[in-house]
């Protein structure tokens, strides 16, 4: 049997009984690992029981096919399951798989693990068809499948975080399901049981700090903050970032403002504008860009990059603190914000 995506998750807490044998397959490999060992913990509170637990791999099986078959028909000891795990290349697991299938596999529970294979692979079709098997695609998770791994991971440590925080840490994490719950599990250990995390806890647990510094440079430089600006960029200075890193960074902030400022010219609000920037502005920033919008219009912004272009040319053609130069560029900008807040 294939197990669809809404089976999945009944089925990997309770196994159908006529089920002898899964095969995982697909491109995350680390999702291919996890689901295999929440499927073998129900037949071997032991993974590393000899007695019970039989382990293969594709270099073994290749030289003698009936390997996989024989494993399954071993006793185990204390009347156990006999569990066969094994790894290897689809082609090279076809043959063994087609003659374990072919067996009566009562008493023992098989899981594949099949690297190099896609859903139209021939061992593939051989789970999908037998009525002993099953077969289980493992592909890069999406949005949806992070944000649950978040709250199964939280809800069992009684943690506390709302909906907006579950989209930053989702935001900060990639597709692969072995990276992601490590990241998670750190979040859940920073927070204790019975704790929360806010989105300044994740943004400092999970973000590039360096990232985060110069987009606190640029905030504080738009808004026209000018003491704000002095101590983000003293922490700049701090951890040793570059001058140009952060005149770059804020020659993106700006040309984003710069967008914004055109779409609000022909006619959009603040906020449509924000949230139409390609590629998409953090939600976290949306309402602070909207605000500054009334200042900050898309020639006020052009300007505003040229200027850190001409900083970061300075710098670059030498003799100089570029670390001076930087500062004088951003003041400058902040004492600008701040005529153009008055003048609007």
């Amino acid at each position: 049997m294939k197990v669809a995506p809404r089976q999945l998750e009944t089925f990997l807490r309770q196994p159908p009984s006529e089920i002898n044998a899964v095969l995982l397959h697909g491109n995350d490999f680390g999702l291919i690992s996890e689901r295999a060992k929440q499927l073998a913990k129900h037949y071997a509170q032991d993974l590393d029981d000899v007695f019970a637990v039989t382990r293969l791999d594709g270099d073994s099986i290749a030289g003698e096919p009936g390997l996989i078959a024989d494993s399954a028909a071993a006793i185990a000891m204390f009347g156990a399951t006999r569990l066969v795990l094994v790894k290897g290349r689809g082609t090279d697991l076809l043959d063994a798989c087609k003659l374990a299938l072919a067996n009566d596999l009562t008493g023992s529970f098989i899981i594949v693990e099949a690297s190099d294979t896609t859903t139209k692979h021939a061992i593939v079709k051989l789970f999908d068809t037998a009525k002993n098997a099953a077969s289980i695609g493992c592909y890069a998770d999406s949005d949806g499948d992070i944000a649950a791994l978040v709250r199964e991971i939280m809800q069992k440590d009684n943690i506390n975080l709302d909906p907006e925080t579950i989209k930053l840490i989702v935001s900060k994490l990639g597709s692969d399901r072995i990276a992601s719950r490590g990241e998670i599990e750190k979040l859940a250990l920073y927070a204790g049981a019975g704790g929360s995390l806010t989105m300044d806890d994740v943004a400092l647990a999970l973000g590039d700090s360096a990232s985060l510094a110069v987009t606190d440079i640029a905030i504080s430089a738009a808004n026209g903050a000018t003491p704000q600006l002095k101590r983000d960029l003293a922490k700049a200075w701090t951890e040793d970032l570059s001058a140009i890193m952060v005149l770059r960074g804020c020659q993106g902030y700006f040309r984003q403002l710069e967008m914004a400022g055109y779409a609000c010219a022909t006619g959009k609000s603040a906020s449509e504008a924000v949230r139409g920037i390609r590629p998409p502005v953090h939600f976290k920033l949306q309402d602070i860009m909207a605000r500054q919008l009334r200042n900050w219009r898309a020639h006020n912004s052009a300007d505003a990059v040229n200027k850190l272009q001409d900083a970061e040319l300075t710098i670059k053609s030498g003799g100089v603190d570029e670390r001076v130069i930087c500062a004088q560029s951003l003041l400058g900008l902040c004492l600008r914000a701040i005529a153009l807040s008055r003048s609007a």
